[in-house]
């Protein structure tokens, strides 16, 4: 497997991607060819009598040095979404990545990987989705994940162990530990000023316990800066599969309902989908709107694009489609609303001359996850309770009630990435520290990230032009735990380079600078310069219809009977991960219920 995702790599673009049959009704339509919706195609056209097509409004470049992955923000890979002006973080406008790539986010983030803790998958059951708990998510990650064990030099140099029985060994994804050309710091100062702090190290935290700091695991092959993601790893080991059709530069746009003259006519009130609407390019650059026909349609758009053909297809809250005249077919509030993101920011220090090597790494190697406990002092704590005594606006009961569980039973809430900073030299190539050209180096915590918050915001259509972007409006830091628990990670940082033995190489801070001290500060600190991470989630959740849900256990639109939606956006909570390792759950999970079915 690895052999062959290696030659696989070394294509140079992907020219076999092939066209749908228009005269074809397919088994599935599946509308996004990202993290999720690729290897779903994959997993289903594994049963030869069974068709499938993938609609992928992006374009199929070869992307797969993880190094470059900002590269394609704001480039024609990137869906280029931008807010509405976010009153809680200095009324600014965020751009928020979404990539427009075959492989989607697999294709263009920075390739960290994380599973979370148990409670967290088991909490996606308790809000409603039957069968979506630790156990099943488990097995799926699992069975996408080939992990390359460190070598015999890697695991002395670090200490590095790990449980096999936390891994999977054959699936199509390649996951490695990062410990190749690592700096002296990370064990030299990293870890014994962690420990002191009473942060032990979590060798593997794969198993459903990820708390604490560990090494950082990435979506790559070993000893390498090579992204493994959804289409080296699931779609061009089967590029040539007859039943499996992946058009790329083709945006879905609309589900096609049937009528009651239809053979397939709604029945007991239920919608049945015939097709969906797709808009290309033709030779001058026109937008020609085409229609291709399906027995099932699965929406795997992303949190930000699935609510939109929703809307437009007339499946959503009838006061925003009525405000655009389009007739509301199935009540349903929910879509669009429930946005989660997570907030990030970074801090900076100044090193002293000499005190390390810079290193080679390709992404922070030591990601430190933890608790409220972990980070707030006891009248912070103290602060935190008070706080959560008010439900913020937006959020349900059912998630403030889980929230508030997960809190009081130690599930992490903020990260601290070790770290990633601007290189000051063409000779320093490290991701960790930077050296310049008079061995000045600095040290950045390059993710500091509240990594669950309560916040909750919407996207939904302002136009019936489907080329039109959704309006997004995440309310970030709009509840006011958020903006006092994020500050108060930053502020934490101070803590950290104030901890031996790493205070004893600390000259100055730098970001914020020594003029930030106060609370206050650190709020406005927050305010000004964090931006969002781009792991949404939540707007087409799974649960209960009562409660604002808008697909069942089965993934299928409340309302209709063929139409599922497969993405990040039926997560109800947000794990506190990276969320590749989600959406390559989510596939394999889907899959499995489809199949079953």
């Amino acid at each position: 497997m690895l052999l062959r995702q290696q030659i696989l790599l070394s294509v140079v673009g992907f020219p076999f991607i092939a066209a749908a049959q228009p005269t074809v009704t397919y088994d599935y339509v599946i509308v996004g060819g990202g993290a999720v919706g690729l290897p779903l195609a994959v997993r289903l056209s594994e049963d030869p009598t069974k068709t499938v097509v993938v609609l992928e409004a992006g374009n199929s470049p070869n992307i797969t040095n993880l190094r470059l992955n900002a590269n394609n923000f704001g480039t024609a890979n990137d869906w280029q979404f931008l807010t509405v002006p976010q009153a809680d973080v200095g009324n600014r406008v965020q751009a928020q990545v979404q990539g427009k790539v075959l492989g989607g986010g697999s294709a263009i983030n920075s390739g960290m990987y994380l599973r979370g803790n148990k409670e967290e998958y088991d909490a996606l059951e308790t809000l409603g989705a039957t069968g979506w708990n630790w156990d099943s998510m488990f097995a799926a990650a699992k069975k996408s994940e080939h992990f390359h064990p460190p070598s015999p030099k890697e695991a002395s140099t670090f200490n590095l162990t790990y449980n096999p029985t936390s891994h999977g060994f054959s699936g199509p994804i390649s996951i490695a530990i990062q410990a190749v050309n690592v700096s002296n710091f990370f064990p030299d100062f990293a870890v014994p000023t962690l420990e002191a702090l009473g942060h032990k190290m979590n060798f593997d935290p794969n198993g459903g316990f990820h708390t604490g700091p560990s090494w950082d695991f990435l979506t790559a092959l070993p000893d390498s800066s090579t992204r493994s993601y959804a289409v080296s790893g699931y779609y061009l080991p089967v590029i040539n599969r007859t039943n499996l059709h992946v058009m790329t530069e083709c945006q879905g746009t609309k589900i096609i309902w049937s009528t009651k003259e239809n053979t397939l006519a709604p029945r007991n009130d239920l919608l049945t989908a015939t097709g969906v609407e797709y808009i290309v390019l033709d030779d001058a650059g026109v937008a020609q709107t085409r229609t291709i026909s399906a027995r099932n349609v699965i929406l795997s758009g992303s949190a930000l694009n699935t609510p939109k053909i929703l809307e437009l297809s007339g499946v959503g809250d009838p006061t925003i489609l009525n405000s655009l005249n389009i007739t509301t077919l199935v009540d349903l509030p929910g879509v669009g609303a429930n946005l989660c993101n997570q907030p990030i920011t970074t801090a900076s220090y100044l090193l002293k001359n000499g005190s390390i090597d810079a290193g080679n790494a390709i992404r922070s190697a030591i990601i430190d996850i933890q608790p409220f406990s972990g980070y707030l002092s006891a009248e912070d704590l103290h602060r935190s309770e008070q706080l959560l005594q008010t439900k913020p606006d937006l959020l349900s009961e059912a998630q403030f009630k889980v929230m508030k569980k997960q809190i009081k039973n130690g599930v992490p809430q903020m990260e601290f990435a070790w770290a990633r900073t601007i290189f000051f030299s063409p000779a320093c190539l490290d991701s960790n520290v930077a050296t310049n050209s008079n061995n000045i180096t600095t040290l950045t915590f390059d993710r500091l990230i509240l990594s669950k918050p309560f916040s909750r915001g919407t996207v939904h259509i302002n136009s019936t032009d489907p080329l039109i972007p959704p309006v997004i409006d995440p309310k970030y830091l709009s509840a006011p735990h958020d903006k006092f628990a994020f500050a108060k990670g930053v502020q934490y940082t101070r803590k950290i380079v104030d901890t031996e033995p790493l205070k004893s190489i600390i000259a100055a801070p730098l970001s914020p600078d020594a003029s930030v001290q106060t609370d206050e500060d650190f709020v406005n600190y927050v305010n000004t310069v964090s931006v969002s991470e781009h792991h949404f989630v939540g707007t087409s959740a799974m649960t209960p219809r009562s409660e604002g849900g808008v697909v069942d256990p089965s993934m299928v639109v409340y309302g209709t009977t063929n139409v599922r939606v497969a993405d990040l956006s039926i997560i109800a909570n947000l794990p506190g991960i990276h969320t590749v390792s989600l959406a390559y759950m989510v596939a394999e999970r889907a899959a499995e219920i489809i199949k079953s079915e």
